[in-house]
């Protein structure tokens, strides 16, 4: 009778130990299931993908080509004297001539942005070297320019979804001292005018270049009127 006894006690015993094991097992497999559920479950915040923004400084003095195809493209578009030799004036050389690929999707010699040294081509009535952007694609296996600008290429600045950078141009009006900070986008197979964004100007009092950007509130009608003194001054052309 006690064997009996004791033999249900040791049953009750083991069944308290299976509950309680069982209990414990329920827990943990329920708090991996929340936690896979937190990780696969919340709503996943978008990845935004980061524009890169260059600024660009072009000392022609230091400048290189990459490979044989800057030289190839000069002599296709007959911008320079080709039995001219290295650096002499005229000649097709980096010192005179760097070139920026225009879009992601096509290779240089198919689109490019061109600058050109102020001395290279020289306007007997500016007080100073003017330098050129031109901007050329190729279609129907002959370059096209696609825009062409008196100015300094200062910026580039990548747009979501679109193989074509904005482009910042400075520009600079010898005769009143201004300076244009202009941003471009593709549009249309060309670059076209969005705004000007900063302004500066020489101050004879503090004898150097002052100024900046140009308010939000001011952009459309600055921007307005930087545009036709472009188109007056042929700074596009």
């Amino acid at each position: 009778m006690d064997q009996k006894k004791q033999a249900v006690k040791k049953s009750g015993i083991k069944s308290k130990k299976t509950l309680i094991f069982g209990i414990i097992i329920s827990i943990f497999l329920a708090s991996l299931l929340g936690i896979w559920c937190y990780k696969s479950c919340k709503p996943q915040t978008p990845k935004v993908k980061k524009l890169n923004n260059q600024e660009i400084f072009t000392d022609f003095s230091l400048n290189s080509f990459n490979s044989d195809i800057e030289a190839k493209l000069l002599t296709e578009l007959r911008i320079c004297d080709t039995s001219r030799i290295g650096d002499e004036f005229g000649a097709c050389s980096p010192k005179f001539f760097k070139f920026f690929k225009l879009s992601k999707k096509k290779p240089l010699r198919d689109g490019f942005m061109l600058l050109i040294n102020g001395i290279a081509f020289q306007d007997p009535d500016a007080k100073f070297p003017i330098r050129r952007l031109l901007i050329f694609e190729r279609e129907g296996g002959k370059l096209v320019a696609v825009n062409k600008f008196k100015g300094n290429l200062i910026e580039t600045r990548e747009v979501l979804n679109s193989p074509y950078s904005d482009i910042i141009i400075r520009f600079r009006l010898d005769q009143f001292n201004e300076k244009y900070h202009v941003r471009y986008s593709w549009k249309k197979n060309k670059y076209q005018f969005v705004a000007c964004e900063k302004l500066v100007y020489w101050d004879e009092d503090k004898m150097k270049f002052v100024g900046g950007r140009v308010l939000a509130s001011k952009m459309d009608s600055v921007s307005r009127e930087v545009e036709k003194i472009l188109v007056d001054e042929n700074l596009i052309f």
